[in-house]
């Protein structure tokens, strides 16, 4: 898969625990017990996010490209999200 849907990202951020914040582009942030964790954005009116952007989309998420298409085409979980930082060392494990 070199692309995916913005909308259908957008709402599987929604649903894996990440906050929207307005502005020109939407803007998504993951807090994990009271700690900011990750920010990342996606344009208003685009339909789809190509393979660039989604490299960006998966920097700033903080885990690999083939792990944040699965993450935003829904085969993995906010679980599975918490799971991979622990994992990059991006969350402590206590």
């Amino acid at each position: 898969m070199a692309e995916l849907n913005a909308k259908q990202t957008d709402r599987n951020l929604l649903k894996k625990g990440f906050n929207e914040n307005g502005g020109d582009h939407h803007y998504y942030e993951f807090w994990h017990d009271g700690k900011f964790i990750a920010k990342t954005r996606t344009s208003r009116g685009t339909g789809t996010i190509h393979k660039a952007l989604i490299g960006a989309m998966s920097k700033q998420c903080k885990v690999s490209q083939s792990f944040f298409k699965d993450f935003a085409s829904c085969t993995k979980s906010k679980e599975d999200y918490i799971a991979e930082l622990k994992k990059n060392g991006i969350i402590s494990n206590s």
